[in-house]
């Protein structure tokens, strides 16, 4: 405790020259006060000069305070309980999993960086498409858990309507989705690409209905059965561990309804896991899905364009993207009917908020939305990689954090300039004959 109040008293020294130049006091601020004795005898063994222990004191006080803030860190849905529970899943996903962070990381980001924010990137895409199952498994490998922890256990968008909270918003979503399906008790669905399941749990207590969710990742397998079995629902849903473009799990004509959540953009060619769509659905049935999109405001031409459109594939894991008119096309070319389509974020929302609003720059210390203003993206990667080296968190982690948070970033500029979208709904249905 002595050890906190001196480094406290060395920041607050430091500390007030500003302070009293912001009153428009004229004063000449007395230099900081030294360490305390103690702090001095363990910077003295530390090695550290004598002339730079104050700096190093005040530099490891606003170390300690933005653990304890990331520590305490949650985020929109309440998930994670905080930052220590991250960081003892991901010390423990290496152990138990058998990865290197490091090494999945470093591995993931040569796919995406044999291109640039810059230029075209027609030979990235191809090699990502041709290897996008190790890609989107390594990335969901390393993502999951901030996921779950700054998110919650549904992967996905939402805007917010007048008066409601984040975690109505993201189920109220998921509602609209499941009612475009004319989802009823006991039916068989199909969730494409289920992440660790949050959105079918919330639509099987809704509906009464049945629920396989599929996902290429293993350990999202595994974490979703656990959840589904604490809550005690794991007689109505279960996670498969399976390729969206290959179902071999099941059967023709399987499924009542099939539903995808902003799943299907991690598709190498869209036209692949429509057919399997399409396969497995009973004929009459309906598949209802939310894509992400390149809308008809991006321009290739433009650098800014182009440089938000990378930082989406980067930071959420997709070999390349397409537009809603190429959605709709592959939709048709596998033989769906195609009932209705159209851009959520262009639907009227007085009061309300955007979806990408939680991706914003925010002065919020508490929340996810800190770590986007410039200030916040230093201080958590610093901050990050001290913990890697003290061996608090896997070697890597800040690599994964920087990589998501481009994405972030990527993803609430295609929502500011409107050239992104990540909800064009499509409703179809597959023919009776």
């Amino acid at each position: 405790m002595k050890l906190i109040a001196g480094v406290n008293a060395a920041v607050l020294a430091c500390l007030a020259p500003s302070v009293e130049a912001a009153w428009g006091k004229k004063a000449t601020a007395p230099p900081p006060p030294p360490p305390p004795a103690g702090i001095n005898a363990l910077l003295d063994q530390l090695g550290v000069p004598e002339e730079s222990q104050t700096a190093v004191a005040v530099a490891a006080s606003v170390m300690l305070v933005l653990v304890v803030i990331m520590l305490m860190q949650a985020g929109g849905g309440g998930a994670g309980g905080g930052g220590l529970a991250l960081l003892k899943s991901f010390l423990g996903q290496e152990s138990k999993r058998g990865i290197k962070v490091d090494d999945w990381i470093g591995d993931y980001n040569k796919l995406h960086h044999n291109g640039t924010y810059d230029e075209d990137d027609k030979a990235g895409v191809d090699e990502r498409n041709s290897m996008y199952a190790k890609m989107v498994n390594a990335y969901y490998e390393l993502a999951t858990l901030f996921y779950e922890w700054g998110w919650g256990q549904s992967f996905h968008f939402a805007e917010k309507r007048k008066y409601e909270n984040f975690v109505e918003s993201i189920r109220r979503h998921e509602y609209y989705l499941a009612s475009q399906l004319e989802v009823k008790p006991g039916m068989k669905v199909l969730d494409v690409g289920c992440g660790i399941g949050g959105p079918y749990r919330n639509i099987a207590q809704f509906t009464g209905c049945d629920i396989t969710g599929i996902t290429l990742n293993e350990y999202q397998v595994k974490r979703a059965n656990e959840i589904n079995r604490s809550i005690e629902l794991g007689d109505q849903v279960r996670s498969v561990q399976c390729d969206f473009m290959d179902m071999k799990p099941f059967g023709d004509n399987s499924f009542d309804a099939v539903y995808a959540i902003e799943a299907t953009c991690h598709a190498p060619v869209r036209q692949g896991v429509y057919s399997e769509i399409k396969r497995v659905l009973k004929p009459g049935a309906v598949f209802a899905c939310y894509e992400w999109c390149l809308t008809d405001k991006y321009d290739a031409g433009n650098a800014a364009h182009r440089k938000i459109k990378k930082q989406i594939e980067e930071g959420d894991g997709l070999p390349d993207m397409a537009r809603p008119h190429e959605v709709v096309a592959a939709l048709k070319d596998v033989g769906f009917e195609v009932l209705h389509t159209r851009d959520m974020a262009l639907d009227v929302n007085p009061g309300g908020e955007p979806w990408y609003l939680p991706l914003m720059p925010s002065w919020k210390v508490w929340t996810q939305r800190f770590q986007f203003t410039e200030v916040g993206m230093a201080l958590t990667k610093n901050m990050l990689w001290v913990m890697e080296m003290l061996w608090l968190a896997p070697k890597g982690t800040y690599k994964v954090q920087q990589m998501l948070q481009q994405g972030g970033i990527g993803c609430s500029q295609g929502g500011v300039t409107g050239t992104f979208t990540p909800m064009f709904l499509c409703v179809c249905r597959k023919p009776i004959k």
